[in-house]
């Protein structure tokens, strides 16, 4: 909610309906954001969202966490059955979220990255730099060998398969190929479901570690 909206003071003054009906005539994308378009047409037929509400971002994102029509009808919730879903309302806005991670896999408690020192060896295959996928993914005790504080990152399921990202290569001009480095779990990959950005995962996944110990 930070990243997107910042916590929610900024959701977006464009016309979504608008928005999306210009971007389905655009053919780059136009199979994209015409199915975005209906889906939002028939979620507002079906009363379940108010037209009224309908502003954001210029690509058709909407509310504190700036949702999709898609994402709205697979994942949004009515949560103080006022029967109207509005993303711009912290109970239908937050529980939407927490579904919206709970059906992509989230694991409470579960591991999402550890910052890593990486010895000058490591193949350089392994080295992430898109979040378009990580790959060349092993178990973590085969990258064991390459970290050089293997001992600082605590108790972990060495079973656990995982994938290395060093998202300042190729970015930040002079950027060293091995530094700053990053072991990513699963719960990281979900993050990238719902932006695919290395450092929005980051983000996200760092302000969850510092909620951690506060709540």
């Amino acid at each position: 909610m930070g990243i997107e909206t910042n916590f929610g003071t900024y959701v977006g003054k464009m016309d979504i309906l608008s928005s999306l009906a210009t971007l389905s005539f655009d053919k780059r994308r136009s199979e994209f954001f015409t199915n975005e378009l209906l889906i939002l047409l028939k979620l507002v037929d079906s009363n379940q969202i108010d037209h009224k509400t309908l502003y954001g971002s210029w690509a058709g994102a909407f509310g504190f966490f700036q949702f999709m029509p898609s994402t709205i009808k697979n994942h949004a919730i009515d949560f103080n059955k006022d029967n109207h879903i509005d993303l711009k309302n912290s109970f239908d806005a937050f529980a939407s979220a927490a579904n919206y991670l709970s059906n992509m896999g989230w694991k409470k408690n579960s591991h999402c990255f550890y910052k890593i020192d990486l010895n000058s060896d490591i193949p350089k295959k392994f080295l992430n730099v898109s979040a378009k996928k990580i790959i060349n993914k092993k178990k973590l005790k085969y990258f064991k060998k390459f970290i050089k504080d293997y001992e600082n990152l605590g108790p972990i399921d060495e079973n656990l398969n995982v994938g290395i990202i060093t998202p300042d290569k190729d970015i930040i001009p002079g950027a060293e190929t091995l530094t700053p480095a990053y072991i990513v779990f699963d719960n990281y990959e979900k993050i990238l479901k719902w932006n695919r950005s290395l450092r929005f995962a980051l983000a996200v996944c760092t302000l969850k570690d510092n909620f951690k110990n506060a709540l």
